[in-house]
């Protein structure tokens, strides 16, 4: 553990350097670097819809489905006693995804009542998986090969696992499609999405190093695929239909 290694490396720095200490003392350091990073990750994104008064060329469903997905994350890590320095992100998102949840309902009709239902039904479906209320499913023999499932049983934690990366794949589709179809990214912070990709990175190293899961594996590449594509997108398509018409021109 680390108060191992911080021992090994105050007595004898060559046993140390010998061992794995130097990669847990690394991944730590990222981890905590991944973590404070994400306090901030969307503040510019809010801020860039706050400025313009508008959330014209962003996703409702992806706003939704991001907001959800960091909600269920949180509900998957929570019980498993894993250290904070591999998730605690997950926490930090959650409120920031919170905010720009309600900040885009605000902006496009305000908090009605179907905000509400929804705000309603993915907090009650957190505590659920939180709990692991959920009892194990099976799942058709058809989907077991399709997916290539070694079983077919899904348990609570499992689902609570998987489904923050359907959400996130759900989620940021609507979004590159509507990035696609108006030729512009819209309001979309270049800078957020920069430091989604970077986190993302970070946290595939300190998944591998000290993690023995594969769904949080599997989460971390796919979230940070969908990030680099969103990046590729602001870079190649512009902000806004006016400097997308001058790029064309």
């Amino acid at each position: 553990g680390m108060d191992d290694c911080l021992q090994q490396l105050l007595n004898n720095t060559t046993a140390f350097l010998e061992t794995e200490c130097p990669k847990t003392l690394v991944s730590k350091a990222i981890g905590y670097a991944v973590i404070a990073g994400s306090a901030l990750v969307k503040l510019p994104q809010i801020l860039k819809i706050h400025r313009a008064g508008s959330v014209a060329g962003i996703s409702h469903a992806s706003v939704l489905f991001e907001f959800v997905a960091t909600l269920v994350n949180v509900s998957y890590f929570l019980p498993l006693g894993y250290p904070f320095s591999t998730w605690g992100e997950n926490a930090f998102l959650l409120a920031q995804n919170s905010a720009l949840y309600i900040l885009h309902a605000h902006m496009s009709g305000g908090l009605r009542a179907s905000f509400l239902l929804e705000a309603s039904a993915a907090c009650a479906s957190g505590y659920v998986l939180y709990r692991r209320l959920v009892p194990d499913f099976v799942l058709p023999a058809a989907a077991c090969g399709a997916l290539g499932l070694r079983r077919c049983t899904v348990s609570c934690e499992e689902l609570a696992g998987t489904l923050p990366m359907l959400l996130g794949l759900v989620g940021r589709l609507p979004q590159i499609a509507q990035n696609l179809r108006q030729r512009h990214t819209g309001e979309l912070a270049f800078i957020t999405y920069l430091l989604n990709v970077a986190g993302a990175g970070a946290r595939l190293f300190t998944t591998l190093q000290e993690l023995d899961d594969p769904i949080a594996l599997a989460a971390v590449v796919l979230s940070l695929g969908l990030n680099l594509v969103i990046v590729a997108q602001i870079l190649l398509l512009g902000g806004t239909p006016k400097k997308a018409a001058n790029k064309a021109a």
